[in-house]
């Protein structure tokens, strides 16, 4: 597995990306109800502490990530109350882990990766300097320096289950092949069709008249001339210049008056006048590409890492076990009434 399917992997069981906490904010202050109140401990991890101002910032930053899977405010506040239970147990294992690592001298070379990663991520995404990135995260309520601590754990804690966890972790040809065989709908795509079209729109229009100028297209085409020529002379479509080909569509994702149509005609042979709610269109079929199953050396690394995850989650779990009772972790009950801390050998 390479370096980002591996970060993507612990991201999966421990959500380390998603909590995006801070680190060295004891001294900060939150809001609550409207009222300016002092800093608190929400949590001890052996000689650390996760106070109100961190746990605050976690439950922003959980937030934001939500934002970028659920657009509808209401299944967005529904995700985030649902979920939100989970970001102190993050916040602990963190923690946890990150002095584990710590403890076995893990964390030394971490920061030279570090920097080649923002390095790839600003040369990647077309960001002319780290200063600039900066202003990026700060935008969206974070910095740089923020963004270089969260990717910072991630490498690290990414380090240690690499060694004690993933390293013992066996995936063998035949398991691939029998997941492959088991989830086939897993790996099923939908037939394609490659289409160019010629298309009369009504807005605006008497109706009669613009299926008239549809019905003398057709009598052009069915009297020999090129779709492609027509469509170019006649189309009121963006691709006209093209000779109508508007590229290629998935069974399920079109005009429903169209797709009925259009999917069961033959390659090379169009669909005569199909009316719809904003026009007539004369579509051609250029290409088909049947429904089926993609091949299993296409999908072998979504399968490999589908496994990996599936056989790592208990050992991960086993692993985090451990070290819950080599450490001493207090969370203030109030706190433990409100979020999911059961199991951490409180």
């Amino acid at each position: 597995m390479n370096q980002r399917a591996k970060i993507r992997t612990i991201g999966v069981f421990l959500a380390l990306a998603a909590a995006g906490w801070g680190t060295g904010l004891s001294q900060g202050a939150g809001e609550r109800g409207g009222a300016r109140v002092l800093d608190e401990i929400v949590a001890k991890v052996n000689n650390e502490i996760i106070t109100m101002t961190d746990l605050d910032r976690a439950l922003l930053q959980f937030r934001t990530e939500l934002e970028q899977d659920f657009t509808d405010p209401q299944e967005l506040q529904r995700q985030y109350e649902e979920r939100k239970r989970h970001v102190l147990r993050v916040m602990i294992q963190n923690k946890v882990l990150i002095q584990k690592a710590e403890e076995l001298g893990i964390t030394s070379d971490v920061d030279l990766d570090v920097s080649a990663y923002l390095e790839e991520l600003r040369r990647e995404s077309g960001i002319p300097s780290l200063e600039v990135l900066d202003q990026y995260f700060r935008q969206r309520g974070s910095s740089l320096q923020e963004y270089r601590q969260r990717v910072r754990e991630q490498l690290i804690t990414r380090s240690l289950l690499q060694q004690y966890v993933y390293s013992k972790i066996t995936l063998l040809t035949p398991e691939v092949e029998a997941y492959y065989q088991q989830h086939q709908n897993r790996f099923r795509v939908p037939g394609q069709l490659h289409l160019a079209e010629i298309l009369f729109l009504t807005e605006d229009k008497i109706r009669s008249e613009v299926r008239r100028r549809a019905e003398e297209a057709l009598a052009r085409i069915e009297s020999g001339e090129e779709f492609e020529d027509v469509a170019r002379q006649l189309s009121e479509g963006p691709t006209a210049s093209r000779g109508g080909d508007i590229g290629t569509f998935s069974q399920g994702s079109m005009n429903e008056a169209l797709e009925t149509v259009v999917f069961d005609i033959p390659v090379g042979t169009h669909s005569g006048i199909v009316e719809t709610d904003y026009g007539f269109q004369i579509v051609k079929v250029l290409d088909r590409t049947p429904a089926g199953v993609r091949p299993l050396q296409e999908v072998r690394p979504l399968i490999a890492e589908a496994l990996y995850q599936e056989k790592a989650e208990p050992e991960i779990e086993s692993y985090l076990r451990g070290l819950y009772e080599e450490s001493y972790i207090y969370v203030a009950p109030k706190y433990a009434a409100l979020y999911d801390v059961d199991g951490l050998g409180i």
